[in-house]
């Protein structure tokens, strides 16, 4: 049975730290070490487990009427087998609000793959460019798109951007 535990109460702290590490490149990832100087009332990092077994990590910032899901990884030894759509689709399951995220331009197998997980679960590729600011203050961003559960408008996309660009990144 899958669960989610915060990373504060969960068993498997090291397990969390190395997968965030090494799914996701330096650039898309704020450093681990200021993962606890968040925000506890909007930021939360779960670990995802199968059976009380750690098999993958989801760290997301509630908003008023928007959930945003900033990372999300299965254990590497464990994917392809259905358990990240098993995993993310729980979580889902518990969100009534829009549920965004942000996804690399589709231009490796990986990149590609990730595109397709998330629109088999129902969400929109939107079209509006976007550019991930930097998480460590460097100026470099990372061109990205954002995908949601329910299709956004220009204004719509605009106060997301916005949004995650003001409590995220600490970008006016």
């Amino acid at each position: 049975m899958i669960q989610f535990t915060n990373l504060a109460e969960s068993d498997h702290p090291h397990f969390a730290q190395n997968l965030f590490e090494e799914a996701f490149p330096e650039q898309e990832r704020p450093p681990f070490s200021t993962i606890r100087q968040r925000d506890a009332g909007k930021f939360h990092f779960l670990v995802a487990t199968n059976d009380d077994e750690p098999v993958g990590i989801l760290t997301y910032w509630t908003f008023d009427d928007l959930i945003y899901v900033e990372h999300f990884a299965i254990d590497e030894e464990l994917r392809n087998q259905g358990l990240g759509k098993a995993v993310f689709l729980n979580f889902l399951s518990q969100q009534q609000e829009q549920v965004v995220l942000e996804i690399e331009l589709p231009n490796t197998e990986e990149a590609d793959h990730r595109l397709e997980f998330y629109a088999s679960m129902g969400f929109f590729q939107n079209p509006q460019p976007y550019e991930q600011p930097s998480y460590h203050n460097d100026g470099r961003t990372v061109p990205m798109i954002i995908m949601s559960k329910y299709e956004l408008d220009d204004d719509e996309f605009s106060e997301i951007r916005d949004l995650l660009y003001r409590e995220v990144y600490g970008v006016k």
